[in-house]
């Protein structure tokens, strides 16, 4: 039968489906059918000879149009002179679109990538990575980007737009966020929960690995000596709360910046005179929560900063709103003043932890109590996954030994 829209609007249905074919004067190209239902419907098909008599569905007459019916026939027709099962290859480019549709996007990976570090990370961290790809990243790359059009050559630009804008340091943090990125992207997809599943993001190599970036960094040497130590404990220059957090860290042994300073009131044990530093201030959170002696000179400091913070939760709370901790940029104004007016090298908030563990040493301490008292204990796999004493007794005879020292050189 010679197909024309007025012949196949001819055809009648009958009490069964039947097949009528196209006339077609060539042979291996298959043929264009049309299969009448009893309901009315009639639908096209390709009948083709490939290790026997086939066929396969091409679309519904009205909704696909004679003309477009022939060009599907035809594209199939070149699969078959190729040598291929235009019925397989159909099955194969479905299972491909649908597997492509399922794939996240690059800004769909930033997003699934932060969610995983929530609570794995340190919350500054968690801040840092969140600001440097909505800055430097989801800005500069199209919404249809898949990961694996990320490349090495595009990571680069995005890179260097940062340090060629002179924030040398933190092109090195945001290309290690990147890396971390992908590396994520990578470890999912290659998950024993992902086996034969289709990959989400089809990263095979980590784009960053290969970006090499020169970052001027220079290793931090300051620290304090006893004397340099001395003058500021008994100093009067420094504002009431700064030099509070100044003699804290001190005796706390060196803690990081932002576990102290954030700390909150309910934090602080007087009966168990036990200071616990959250996980969520926890750098290395892995490693849990970490528990710190209360000594007899710190209790003191505690108890009149509770007394000042007001209504606050916070021990240190924000000036303008109690809700919040106070910003870590007031410690290093006080500290830039304080160096300026009495003609010493400057030194920042950071540094102090670097004087305890300088200090320590020199006091005799042994260097497994150091690293106890400041969070540098083992990274093996049996230290962080299974060994969960606290060693608070032995953090107990540290402080100990550490404030015995410091009441000899400063006279507490």
């Amino acid at each position: 039968m010679k197909f024309t829209d007025r012949a196949i609007k001819a055809l009648k249905p009958k009490e069964k489906a039947y097949v009528v074919t196209a006339d077609s004067e060539s042979r291996g190209v298959g043929r264009l059918q049309l299969k009448i239902y009893p309901s009315g419907t009639k639908k096209f098909q390709y009948q083709f000879f490939f290790e026997g008599k086939k066929r396969m569905e091409i679309g519904t007459y009205d909704s696909m149009s004679l003309s477009n019916a022939r060009k599907k026939m035809s594209a199939l027709s070149e699969l078959l002179q190729d040598g291929l099962n235009p019925k397989e290859e159909r099955q194969q480019k479905a299972v491909e679109v649908e597997t492509f549709n399922q794939k996240r996007t690059l800004k769909q990976l930033v997003k699934d990538f932060l969610l995983s570090i929530e609570g794995q990370w340190a919350e500054s961290s968690v801040r840092n990575a969140t600001s440097g790809f909505k800055t430097d990243l989801l800005p500069f790359i199209n919404d249809d980007l898949y990961p694996d059009q990320f490349t090495p050559c595009l990571a680069r630009d995005i890179i260097y737009n940062v340090y060629n804008r002179g924030a040398k340091v933190k092109a090195g943090t945001f290309k290690s966020f990147l890396r971390s990125l992908f590396k994520f992207a990578i470890d999912f997809d290659n998950s024993p929960e992902q086996f034969k599943k289709p990959n989400l993001y089809s990263v095979v190599t980590n784009p960053i690995n290969d970006i090499n970036l020169e970052i001027p960094f220079k290793a931090g040497q300051r620290w304090l000596s006893e004397s340099e130590l001395k003058s500021l404990w008994h100093s009067e220059q420094l504002p009431k709360m700064i030099h509070l957090y100044f003699k804290l860290c001190i005796l706390f042994a060196g803690q990081r910046v932002l576990e102290l300073y954030h700390s909150k009131v309910n934090e602080y044990d007087f009966n168990e005179n036990i200071f616990t530093i959250p996980i969520e201030r926890i750098k290395i959170t892995k490693k849990g929560e970490h528990l710190l002696p209360i000594s007899k000179y710190a209790k003191p400091l505690i108890e009149e900063l509770m007394l000042i913070r007001g209504k606050s939760d916070h021990i240190w709370p924000h000036r303008s709103d109690n809700n919040k901790p106070a910003e870590i940029t007031s410690i290093q104004r006080a500290f830039r003043r304080y160096c300026k007016d009495n003609k010493i090298p400057p030194f920042t908030p950071r540094d102090l932890r670097r004087t305890c563990k300088t200090l320590m040493a020199k006091s005799g301490m042994s260097k497994q109590y150091r690293d106890l008292l400041q969070q540098h204990t083992k990274s093996d796999v049996a230290s962080i996954h299974y060994d969960r004493y606290d060693y608070l007794k032995e953090k107990r005879e540290a402080i100990d030994h550490w404030t015995s020292y410091l009441n000899r050189i400063l006279k507490l």
